[in-house]
């Protein structure tokens, strides 16, 4: 039986258009990762097999746990095969970026996904819509 360990690092989940925003300080263990508000996961449900992104900003120890790490790679090609195309992340105060880049490139760098780093929130997202809509014209 696995163990159950208390949540590490916070993060917030929201969505806006075809766009998952998501907003963390990590560091992330793998009961962090466990999404279950009902009415967010039917919106992002509802983007599925279309093209998707997310905006990701962290903050502070922005690195996954290896378990945490294997299980959201997992969940990540799993979407993929869903209609996600990008992800675009935005380090913010980040305590180790080159650690924290490094990671997040081995986790959501993959066949038919994009992935980007910015140094803010607008560009990402201009970034995002422009990857959404390519893939929209190529449907």
């Amino acid at each position: 039986m696995a163990r159950k360990f208390k949540q590490h690092g916070t993060l917030l989940v929201s969505v806006d258009g075809r766009i998952v925003h998501l907003r963390g300080k990590g560091p992330w263990n793998a009961e962090s990762l466990q999404l279950t508000e009902a009415r967010l996961m039917q919106q992002i449900q509802a983007m599925y097999g279309s093209p998707w992104a997310v905006l990701a900003n962290f903050e502070g120890e922005a690195v996954y746990v290896p378990e945490a790490f294997a299980l959201l790679r997992k969940q990540v090609q799993k979407e993929i095969r869903l209609g996600r195309v990008a992800t675009a992340i935005v380090f913010e105060n980040v305590n180790s970026p080159k650690l924290s880049r490094h990671q997040f490139n081995a986790l959501y760098q993959m066949d038919g996904h994009e992935v980007a780093f910015f140094d803010g929130r607008e560009d990402a997202r201009e970034w995002l819509d422009s990857v959404i809509k390519q893939h929209q014209q190529n449907m």
